[in-house]
C-alpha cells in the first residue's frame, strides 16, 4: 500500500515556512524584473539577451512560483531536476504542437538547465544545503 508519509520523509519534504516564502517571492519579483528589463531594455545589446536571457530566467521564475504557492519545500535536488526537465519538455517539445510559429532550440533546454543552477545557488545560501535524498 502506498505510504504518503513514507514519500514525505524520504524525499524529506519539509513544510514551508513565511520566511522560504519571502525569500522566493523576492526571488521571483527580481526575476520578473530582469524579464521586463530585458523586454524593453536588454535585448538590444546582443544575442543572448535577445534570444535567450528570458530562457534562463525561466525556471527560476517556475521554482520561486512553485515555492510560494505549494505548501511544501521544493528543496529536493533531484525532484527540481524532474521539474526542470518536465519543463523543458513541454515548453520546447509540447508547445510545437500547441503555438503556431514554436521552434525547437536545443539551445533553450541548455539555459533551461542553466536557470536551474542558478536556482541551486540560491537555495545552497538561503537553506545553508542542498536536499539530495532519494
Amino acid at each position: 500500500m502506498f505510504d504518503l508519509a513514507k514519500c514525505f520523509e524520504r524525499f524529506s519534504f519539509e513544510k514551508n515556512d513565511k520566511n522560504f516564502r519571502a525569500y522566493n517571492l523576492i526571488i521571483l519579483v527580481l526575476a520578473l524584473s530582469l524579464y521586463l528589463l530585458n523586454n524593453h531594455f536588454l535585448h538590444e545589446i546582443n544575442w543572448f539577451f535577445m534570444f535567450y536571457f528570458n530562457d534562463f530566467l525561466a525556471i527560476v521564475v517556475l521554482l520561486s512560483f512553485l515555492n510560494i504557492v505549494y505548501p511544501f519545500k521544493l528543496t529536493n535536488l533531484w525532484l527540481i531536476i524532474i521539474v526542470t526537465a518536465l519543463a523543458s519538455f513541454v515548453w520546447e517539445y509540447v508547445a510545437l504542437f500547441i503555438k503556431k510559429g514554436a521552434i525547437f532550440d536545443p539551445m533553450d533546454i541548455i539555459c533551461y538547465f542553466g536557470s536551474m543552477v542558478i536556482y541551486l545557488i540560491i537555495l545552497y545560501f538561503i537553506e545553508g544545503k542542498i536536499n539530495t535524498s532519494i
